[in-house]
């Protein structure tokens, strides 16, 4: 039983090993990352319902369960190839195609629930209520900014 739990903690060990590195080793994740945080902000913001809220933690984990392959290929191809292989080429292409095509229909869900069903209204309003969150959400750019373009990079 003692194995079986350590097992378990191992593969959660290395599970969250591999997400750290993707997080520092990979913009377009940070990209995901920084989009879920705002569109989560907007969300609560315009008082989503609970299964919008659901929805929406759906569509992150589709993008970045997707962007988490794509680099697990990418890295696997590389390792591979010894040069220039139009096959591992077109491999990485294609996981490449797979996230736009999360991201893509994810960006529809959220159209739907911030335009078709008005939660975008709700919290721009709750915004020029609250000028001080404006402020706030501004100040947060810059670190986004550098969270996606800089973090993990060597110095």
């Amino acid at each position: 039983m003692k194995k079986n739990i350590r097992k378990l903690s191992e593969s959660f060990r290395n599970a969250l090993r591999g997400l750290r590195l993707c997080i520092q080793g990979e913009r377009n994740f940070r990209v995901h990352l920084t989009a879920a945080f705002y569109v989560t902000v907007f969300a609560l913001l315009g008082r989503a319902r609970a299964g919008q809220a659901a929805l929406l933690c759906l569509c992150f984990g589709l993008t970045m369960g997707a962007e988490l392959m794509n680099t697990a290929i990418e890295h696997l191809c590389d390792r591979q190839a010894s040069g220039y292989d139009g096959f591992v080429r077109n491999a990485k292409d294609i996981a490449a195609a797979g996230v736009i095509v999360c991201a893509a229909a994810c960006a529809g869900v959220g159209i739907f629930i911030f335009i078709g069903e008005g939660v975008l209204v709700t919290a721009l309003c709750w915004l020029i209520a609250h000028l001080w969150a404006v402020a706030a959400l501004l100040i947060s750019a810059p670190f986004a900014l550098w969270f996606i373009f800089k973090y993990g990079r060597i110095q």
